[in-house]
C-alpha cells in the first residue's frame, strides 16, 4: 500500500486526495474505488484542534470553504481550537457570511481538545478507530436496504457450477478487466482498440463475446438465437441473465470458448470451424454436467474408515493410525 500510494498519491492525506490516474495499476484503481465507498463512513475525532477550520471536513457539510462564496482574508488562517474554546454565539466573530443551518451547527457543537494527538479521520466500525479490511468488507455487505452496495456482492458468481476458470472470467468481465483491445488500448499496451477479426468496431468485452459477427454465429449455432440475447449493453446484466435458467451451463461454456476462439484467431492465427466450436461447446458443457450437477438425492458410497461409536459406550483416542473394519472387534485402533 504505501508502494502504491508513493507512486500514484501526493501527501498524506490519502482518504480525501488520492485519486485514479491515467494509466494507473488495476491494484491502485480498485483500492480508490473502495475507499470512495467508504469514505464518507470515516468521522472527524478532534486532537489537538490545529486542523484549518474551513478546508478539514470536520462536520457533516464537508469543507466549509465549499459552502460559502468566499472566505474573508481575516478567517483565511482559522484553526478549529480558535472557533471552539469561545462559548455561546461563536458565529458572531466571523467575518465571513456563513449559511443559517451552518451557523446553528458551529454555536451548538461541542468539542474536546488534547494537545497530545493530531486530528484525525477515524473508522466508527472499530473500536480502535483503524479500518480493517473485515470490518469494512462487513460494512458493505451490512448495508442490504441500499441496491448499489448490494451490486458489490459477487456471491453469484462462486455458486456458479462450473470450473473456476469459468467464474474467475466471469468475475474479470463483470469489472471490465478482461484484456480486449479496448482496455489494453486505454492502457497503451495495445495500439489500436479496434476489434482484429471483423475490423469494423472497437472490441470492448460485449462487442468480443456478443456482437461481433464471429462471436454471433457461435452462440447462433449453440441455439442462442432470439434477439433479446444480442440486446444487451450491460456486460453484468447480459451475464446474469445468461446463468439463469436451464441453459446456464451451455451459457458459460459457450462464453469461454468464444473467447478462447478469439484468441486463437488473434494470437495464434488458428481459425477453428463452427461445427469443431459447436462440438467442442457442447462437450465441455456436458462434461460440466455430468461432474459437477450431480443428483443431491444420489446417496455417497459408505466410507470403509471412520469413526462410529453409536452403538457402544466408550472414549475415542485419537492415534496415529487407522484400520479397515471394526476396531473393537479386531483389536485394532483407538477405542476404549
Amino acid at each position: 500500500m504505501n508502494l502504491l500510494s508513493s507512486n500514484y498519491s501526493s501527501g498524506h492525506n490519502f482518504l480525501h486526495t488520492a485519486t485514479i490516474q491515467h494509466n494507473c495499476s488495476p491494484s491502485w484503481s480498485s483500492i480508490i474505488r473502495a475507499k470512495n465507498v467508504l469514505k464518507r463512513i470515516y468521522i472527524w475525532r478532534a486532537g489537538s484542534g490545529n486542523s484549518s477550520f474551513w478546508h478539514t471536513n470536520w462536520s457533516s457539510f464537508g469543507k466549509l470553504s465549499t459552502q460559502v462564496p468566499f472566505v474573508d482574508i481575516h478567517d483565511l488562517h482559522l484553526t478549529i481550537k480558535d472557533v471552539f474554546p469561545f462559548v455561546g454565539q461563536r458565529s458572531q466573530a466571523f467575518y465571513t457570511i456563513l449559511p443559517t443551518e451552518i451557523v446553528e451547527v458551529i454555536n451548538n457543537t461541542c468539542l474536546t481538545f488534547n494537545a497530545s494527538i493530531d486530528d484525525a479521520y477515524i473508522w466508527p466500525h472499530n473500536n480502535n478507530g483503524v479500518y480493517s479490511t473485515k470490518s469494512g468488507y462487513n460494512w458493505i455487505l451490512s448495508q442490504t436496504e441500499n441496491e448499489n452496495y448490494n451490486n458489490t456482492t459477487w456471491a453469484w458468481i462462486w455458486r456458479l457450477k462450473v470450473p473456476e476458470k469459468f467464474k474467475f472470467f466471469v468475475w474479470l468481465a463483470c469489472h471490465n478487466a478482461v484484456p480486449t483491445l479496448s482496455l489494453l488500448n486505454r492502457r497503451n499496451m495495445a495500439n489500436s482498440a479496434i476489434c482484429n477479426r471483423c475490423g469494423d468496431h472497437e472490441e470492448t468485452l460485449l462487442h468480443c463475446v456478443q456482437d461481433c459477427q464471429f462471436s454471433t454465429t457461435i452462440w447462433q449455432k449453440i441455439g442462442f438465437t432470439t434477439p433479446a440475447f444480442f440486446s444487451s449493453s450491460s456486460v453484468l446484466d447480459w451475464l446474469k441473465e445468461g446463468v439463469s435458467g436451464h441453459r446456464s451451463t451451455l451459457f458459460l461454456a459457450g462464453l469461454w470458448w468464444t473467447w478462447r476462439n478469439r484468441n486463437l484467431m488473434c494470437l495464434n492465427n488458428e481459425t477453428w470451424s463452427i461445427h469443431r466450436l459447436s462440438s467442442t461447446i457442447n462437450s465441455t458443457a456436458e462434461i460440466i454436467r455430468r461432474c459437477l450437477h450431480n443428483d443431491a438425492s444420489t446417496s455417497s458410497p459408505s466410507r470403509l474408515v471412520r469413526w462410529n461409536n453409536d452403538n457402544h459406550v466408550c472414549s475415542i483416542l485419537n492415534v496415529d493410525g487407522s484400520c479397515i473394519g471394526d476396531p473393537i472387534r479386531t483389536g485394532f485402533g483407538g477405542v476404549i
